[in-house]
């Protein structure tokens, strides 16, 4: 009985350390509205194994819908047209150029992105639309909602440093490396405050891109 009790006290003990943990993290401008599109790495654990799913960027009236997505090396984006109205989605960063026409109803082959970085899109026909492919090579990076909310999760230990991008963020490269506060693994909730400056969609595709590849 009392050798049944230890084996079970280990077992839960064992199953404790391994325990996946997760973050909650709300990104929130410098007004104190919520923040989407955001981008937080954890930049511990590089990515091994390829998504076999693809990711989706629709053109809800006229515009990419989600902004951004991130994804791994190697992973495809699916480009539906929800639109009523021809699209014709291209990029010409450096980790992957392509040109692709969207007709409504219509569908096209999905674009793989092999090499890390960010790819920004534009429309040759409505040159207000711009998004952004964030190919990211490492285990843990999630993008924050409408509610500026996100979840990293299944990591085995909290992070100390976070690292963020936004296209709009007032800072170079549109990049911040965050350090987390020593109370952060009691909590396992962060609070971060960015500084942006959202463009004016009268500039077009020049202005708004953001591509620091």
């Amino acid at each position: 009985m009392q050798r049944s009790i230890l084996l079970t006290l280990t077992f839960l003990l064992l199953g404790n350390l391994a325990r996946a943990e997760s973050l909650a993290v709300t990104v929130l401008d410098q007004h104190g509205e919520p923040l989407a599109d955001t981008v937080v790495e954890i930049r511990e654990q590089r990515r091994q194994l390829t998504p076999d799913e693809n990711a989706v960027i629709d053109q809800i009236n006229r515009r990419f819908v989600p902004m951004v997505i991130a994804i791994h090396p190697g992973q495809s984006v699916e480009f539906p047209n929800s639109d009523n109205v021809r699209h014709h989605v291209y990029s010409f960063s450096d980790i992957r150029q392509f040109s692709t026409r969207l007709y409504a109803d219509d569908p096209v082959d999905p674009v793989q992105f092999n090499q890390a970085g960010i790819a920004t899109l534009g429309c040759n026909i409505h040159d207000s639309m711009v998004g952004y492919v964030y190919v990211s090579e490492w285990q843990h990076v999630a993008v924050s909602d409408e509610r500026g909310r996100l979840q990293l999760e299944d990591l085995t230990a909290f992070p100390d440093t976070l690292h963020v991008w936004h296209p709009w963020m007032d800072a170079p490269d549109n990049r911040r490396e965050i350090a987390l506060p020593p109370e952060t693994p009691e909590r396992g909730d962060v609070e971060i405050t960015l500084n942006v400056t959202p463009p004016s969609q009268d500039f077009g595709f020049g202005a708004l891109s953001g591509d620091d590849s």
